[in-house]
């Protein structure tokens, strides 16, 4: 078998494992609902009144979805009184927020699928294992002393 075709198959081995996690064994789901648990206790804590906050689910995202009457001062903060978009970045995992309620944040990012996100970091931690394995194990050896 030639070096390119065990390449490309150990390549689609790994993204459907990664593909397997995130999926059908569920764990994509379990992230997106410990980060919408983390979320709502971020806004329960502000107490601000009638504010909701969700994450996308179709397809999933690691993207906050925040509504409700809050005014820019709670959405914003101010100086050292952080206000819920500040709260909501703060959370790791979180990649980005928008609200849906005016006046609506212009946020230039787009929505990235969990599973394009695990998928794109799979394959670059395959092709970072396999330069490394290049490197240590894969130049021929000199048959010279020089």
């Amino acid at each position: 078998m030639s070096r390119p075709v065990k390449f490309l198959i150990g390549l689609v081995a790994v993204l459907v494992m990664g593909w397997l996690w995130h999926g059908p064994l569920g764990n994509g789901e379990r992230l997106i609902l410990a980060l919408e648990a983390q979320a709502k206790a971020e806004v329960a804590k502000s107490e601000v009144p009638g504010v909701e906050v969700r994450l996308h689910r179709d397809p999933l995202s690691r993207s906050a979805v925040l509504s409700g009457p809050a005014n820019d001062f709670q959405r914003e903060g101010m100086g050292q009184f952080p206000g819920l978009n500040d709260r909501i970045r703060a959370i790791e995992g979180i990649s980005g927020l928008e609200w849906t309620t005016p006046p609506a944040l212009k946020s230039g990012n787009r929505l990235m699928p969990l599973l394009l996100e695990t998928l794109i970091a799979l394959a670059l931690a395959f092709l970072i294992g396999v330069g490394i394995a290049w490197i240590f194990f894969g130049r021929p050896k000199k048959d010279s002393y020089l």
